[in-house]
């Protein structure tokens, strides 16, 4: 590692030792990332640390995916944070890599008063974002909530939903696989379905839905279990799971090899004993290899350093609502190769 004083711990997998400790890379850099608004707890926490460690500022501003990779295209920035890569012809020229850093449930919240628990399945949710079942007091909720408070699933749905957004196009990607009918796009897309109000971030996708009685919509879970109540979702193997880190951590690592990209193809549909279906996961976007003259060598080190550190370090104990990666697992293996490939 280029910067790094490490002290050894102990890593079944691929028989290795996997080097973690507090960077200590030549203080005084400032380094700038914007992107993914569902990691962005994740994010601040991990930044905190790595600065307190290094001396180094790494500075994170949550825009959401598809503004963080223009941003990095722009070379406005020294990094992005998104949750999905960019579409096929839309990358930039520079050599780049993919480091996935972190992953959690997309929360579904709701606001209907009286109501504390609420169970859907995907066929259900997805006739909801679809605006297809516009009242709670549907026969379709209705079926899958017979203990609901009487008379209480009642009034209008608001949909609140948002676009140039890396959690819509897993959420849609996750309606498309399980039910079909939905466009799997990319962050640049916008939403595909019912339209009752725009929110231009995780925290203020959770803020709407506090506001608005009868109104449903997605987010990481360490926003939304703040303020709302979160559906159980149905998963492939028929139980309903709350969105729990623990859930989403089984259904992520139970996912094919990601290759050298480090792009993770989720299979929605994938059938796991206790995980959460509507899980995802957030990559950071690095400069690799040494290019001079296109990036700052200093800066696009400590970027590198940083991102081993959100894999290493931050993965163990990251914030409420997120899980790293198991250290025995390819996936694990494979995002501290990228982020080593780095400067």
């Amino acid at each position: 590692m280029r910067s790094i004083i490490t002290k050894s711990v102990a890593v079944l997998a691929m028989a290795a030792s996997v080097l973690v400790a507090a960077p200590a890379a030549q203080a005084g850099e400032t380094v700038n990332g914007k992107g993914s608004s569902f990691a962005n707890n994740f994010m601040q926490k991990c930044a905190r640390e790595f600065n307190s460690a290094t001396g180094n500022t790494v500075a994170y501003t949550s825009t959401g995916s598809s503004t963080g990779l223009s941003q990095y295209k722009a070379g406005a920035v020294e990094f992005a944070a998104t949750d999905v890569p960019w579409a096929s012809g839309s990358a930039p020229s520079q050599a780049f890599t993919y480091v996935p850093v972190t992953s959690g449930p997309v929360a579904i919240g709701f606001n209907v008063s009286g109501v504390k628990t609420l169970k859907l399945d995907p066929k259900t949710l997805a006739a909801i974002f679809k605006g297809t079942i516009t009242k709670w007091d549907d026969p379709a909720i209705k079926k899958l909530n017979k203990s609901a408070p009487k008379g209480k699933l009642k009034g209008n749905i608001t949909v609140v939903y948002r676009d140039g957004s890396g959690t819509t196009a897993n959420v849609q990607d996750y309606l498309n696989q399980t039910v079909g009918g939905f466009t799997a796009s990319n962050a640049n897309k916008n939403w595909d379905g019912a339209k009752g109000a725009l929110a231009s971030t995780s925290a203020v996708m959770v803020s709407t839905i506090a506001s608005t009685p009868g109104a449903i919509g997605y987010a990481d879970l360490a926003d939304v279990t703040v303020k709302l109540k979160y559906v159980s979702l149905k998963n492939a193997k028929g139980a309903y799971v709350k969105p729990t880190a623990a859930a989403a951590k089984k259904f992520i690592s139970a996912q094919a090899d990601p290759g050298k990209n480090g792009i993770v193809t989720i299979n929605f549909k994938k059938k796991v004993t206790g995980g959460y279906n509507l899980s995802i996961l957030t990559y950071l976007v690095i400069p690799k290899g040494a290019s001079p003259g296109t990036y700052d060598a200093a800066k696009a080190g400590v970027v590198s350093d940083f991102a081993e550190y959100a894999v290493v370090t931050c993965g163990k104990k990251p914030a409420a609502g997120y899980a790293g990666f198991s250290s025995k697992s390819k996936l694990y293996q494979r995002a501290l190769s990228n982020a080593r490939s780095g400067f």
